[in-house]
């Protein structure tokens, strides 16, 4: 088989990119498993983001999620393996997930399917998994900084290293519309999030390197939406950089963020994304964020070689 270039990416369905950018750069999505009322749905292959907020709204539904199973990156990095021989699988933080442990069980097999347990291959085909130590939109910004790379004729180390340099470097900064939906799977006590709801509280959160924080507590969606901007323009400055705003069913919200993000910041690129069901689910609707780094790719590229 001749490939076009030497490296596919493949990464999990909480990786939130538009369609467009993952078909066009050829990134194949490995989905998590989403359970609505005792039926099961493949994230974004069953189920797209405005039927799950949809369902979701219904507060009797009852709903759990599950990560992809090493069945499900298998099949993921055999398809990919149709367009290169070296697979760059990025993850969802280990943080919250025990995605990255399953992909690597699903290399693993690959291993043990062909007896080459060092080098990961099946029928030529070479596989690493990588930790994005990032969520949504954050390893959104990375795999779209890997599948450049790789058309630009990186090898498999050269653009995992990129994503090394790059990874720690990228910020996500969110919002919650309400808290009602944290405790529909039990991590957040009924009375915090009764209260927190009651209250109008907005928590504005930074993921970062594998960890989330809550920043501040606005008491208004405007007022969340206003200092997630001023949080972002005090950390970039007047430094170019790249910005995935994110949405959980607030499209218009989303492109007003990103309209004040280019006309107040040096954005040399930005689009918006859905936030993808598996992660929606724990969110609920109503979520709007950015997940951005400074624009000096070149840098991380130039220093893999």
């Amino acid at each position: 088989m001749v490939h076009q270039h030497s490296v596919a990416v493949v990464v999990d369905s909480s990786c939130c990119l538009p369609e467009g950018l993952l078909r066009d750069w050829n990134i194949t999505v490995a989905p998590h498993d989403l359970i609505i009322d005792g039926r099961s749905y493949q994230d974004g292959i069953d189920i797209q983001p405005q039927e799950f907020y949809r369902l979701l709204k219904n507060d009797q539904a009852k709903l759990s999620t599950s990560a992809p199973q090493p069945q499900q990156f298998l099949e993921a990095f055999t398809k990919a393996g149709q367009l290169a021989p070296n697979i760059l699988c990025l993850t969802l933080s280990a943080s919250f997930s025990v995605t990255y442990r399953s992909a690597m069980a699903a290399k693993s097999i690959m291993e043990q399917d062909t007896g080459e347990q060092d080098s990961g291959q099946r029928s030529g085909i070479r596989v690493e998994v990588l930790d994005s130590q990032a969520a949504a939109g954050a390893s959104g910004l990375i795999a779209l900084a890997a599948a450049r790379w790789a058309a630009q004729g990186q090898s498999l180390e050269q653009v995992m290293n990129g994503v090394n340099r790059l990874a720690p470097t990228v910020d996500l900064l969110a919002f919650l519309d309400t808290l009602r939906y944290l405790g529909r799977d039990g991590k957040v006590g009924k009375f915090q999030t009764w209260a927190g709801t009651l209250l109008g509280i907005k928590p504005l959160t930074e993921l970062r390197q594998g960890e989330a924080r809550i920043l501040e507590k606005p008491r208004s969606r405007t007022g969340a939406t206003r200092r997630l901007l001023e949080i972002m323009g005090q950390r970039v400055g007047s430094k170019r950089v790249i910005a995935n705003v994110m949405e959980a069913d607030a499209p218009d919200d989303a492109q007003d963020l990103l309209s004040k993000i280019k006309s107040q910041l040096s954005c040399s690129e930005g689009f918006v994304s859905q936030f993808t069901p598996v992660m929606g689910a724990h969110t609920g609707p109503g979520l709007l964020g950015v997940a951005f780094y400074l624009d000096t790719a070149e840098e991380y590229q130039r220093d893999a070689k």
